[in-house]
């Protein structure tokens, strides 16, 4: 499973934001500083293998529409040749909704003002194609919480279980305490 930041989740995260290079350089440094331990093993043994490892998936990130335009002749290509490519094949079951907790973790400890980030639970699953809460996929949101140290509350600052709870219910993800103490 893929809890730690790779190279290419840094590259995303960056890319929701609207920083110019002075601003993203900065807050690269402020990553390899204060988020290291959350960074995957091979990023961070060496601060030029980050900054180099992210500068590369950046620019895929932003020559993507174009490389996507490609996928069909590349599947063609491969079809050509007797191998069937697909694009499912390239995405793990919850690889999307790790990035979610990672962008949730990302706006809290760099871009939050008020401290927290609120979903409807409905609204979260749906934006990750999900329907309803199977036990596997409540197993993986609590592994996510807990790698990325987010408590979720409901309103009123009440700390929840996503087990527990309506799936009308408003989240709220806040840094545990252990991480972020008031």
């Amino acid at each position: 499973m893929g809890l730690p930041y790779a190279a290419l989740d840094v590259a995303a995260l960056l890319s929701f934001r609207d920083l110019d290079i002075r601003a993203e350089s900065a807050l690269l440094e402020k990553i390899w500083a204060e988020e290291q331990t959350f960074l995957a093993p091979d990023l961070a043994k060496s601060r030029r293998t980050f900054l180099l490892d992210v500068a590369y998936w950046s620019l895929y990130l932003r020559e993507k529409p174009c490389i996507d335009r490609e996928f069909p002749v590349i599947q063609r290509d491969a079809a050509d040749c007797g191998a069937h490519l697909s694009e499912e094949s390239f995405l793990s079951d919850f690889s999307n909704l790790d990035l979610y907790f990672k962008e949730v973790r990302f706006r809290l400890r760099f871009f939050s003002d008020c401290g927290y980030v609120r979903i409807k639970l409905r609204t979260l699953l749906k934006q990750y194609g999900y329907r309803r809460r199977s036990a596997k996929l409540l197993e993986h949101l609590e592994q996510c919480m807990a790698f990325y140290q987010l408590q979720p509350y409901l309103r009123g600052g009440i700390p929840c279980k996503l087990s527990e709870i309506s799936i009308d219910e408003m989240v709220v993800f806040r840094l545990s305490e252990e991480e972020h103490p008031s």
